[in-house]
Parts: C-alpha cells; sequence; structure tokens
C-alpha cells in the first residue's frame, strides 16, 4: 500500500511541474495582452508587438494610447532591463508606480538600473510616427 502511495504522490508530483506555466523559462517570444508579473531570478523573457501609435508624447515620439505592456514586479530588483529591438526610430516609454515616475529613451531605447516593486506602463514608441514590428527584452543581466 505504501509503494502504491508514493508512486501516486510522485506522479501527482510530475503533474504540476509539468502542467505548471513559467515564464522564468521563457526563451521563446511572447505576445501579452494582459500584464506580466515578475519575481526576481527569472530568465529573459522576450515581448513581441508593433511600436508608434497616434499619441504624441511630447518627449517620446507617438505612442498607443494604451501602453504595449504592464509588467507588475512583485519586489524590488537590484537590476532589471528593458531593452526594445526594431527597426525605425523606436522609443521606449516607461511610466512607473508612483506620481512622477517617468522615463523616456530616445537615442538608445533602454532602461536599466534598480527598479522598486510596483507595475509600470510600457509605451514601444516611434519618433517619426511609423509603426514597426519591435522585440522588447527583459532581463536580470546587463
Amino acid at each position: 500500500m505504501r509503494r502504491n502511495s508514493l508512486a501516486q504522490l510522485m506522479a501527482i508530483a510530475l503533474g504540476l511541474v509539468i502542467a505548471t506555466p513559467s515564464l522564468a523559462q521563457t526563451s521563446q517570444p511572447l505576445s501579452l495582452d494582459e500584464g506580466l508579473d515578475l519575481a526576481p531570478g527569472f530568465e529573459e523573457i522576450t515581448l513581441d508587438g508593433h511600436s508608434g501609435g497616434s499619441s504624441s508624447s511630447q518627449d517620446c515620439g507617438y505612442t498607443a494610447t494604451a501602453a504595449n505592456h504592464e509588467i507588475t514586479l512583485r519586489q524590488d530588483f537590484s537590476y532589471l532591463r528593458l531593452e526594445v529591438e526594431a527597426e525605425g526610430s523606436p522609443t521606449l516609454l516607461v511610466i512607473g508606480p508612483d506620481s512622477g515616475d517617468r522615463f523616456c529613451a530616445r537615442s538608445l531605447p533602454q532602461q536599466s538600473g534598480y527598479w522598486q516593486a510596483g507595475t509600470y506602463r510600457i509605451y514601444v514608441g516611434d519618433r517619426n510616427g511609423s509603426s514597426q514590428p519591435y522585440r522588447l527584452l527583459i532581463s536580470e543581466n546587463p
């Protein structure tokens, strides 16, 4: 009886491991319509989308009216890097959890360093208003 119970427990545990999706092991591009929750210890994540939009951000080119991505950090990150890869003239606009937390990268569309816990809205814009496919890389590695 004990041997059978152990085998059943192992089968259940294996089923949970296989059935549980893990962004920490993602190397394939993801396209997300809903938010992404991150905790320290994940591997690089890639999100795809289209840059630009009809809304002028004044200093960060043209963006969509809604954020391209929403990322919630469950804990503070001593180092986190967001980097956009795209043709055209991409920009990266990050609006943070606290009032006044706003960063725009125009020439080199990336932001890295210390990030506090909270929800961030990510806009991938274009200085010229065009729309291009992009990849947003999210990593804890410099």
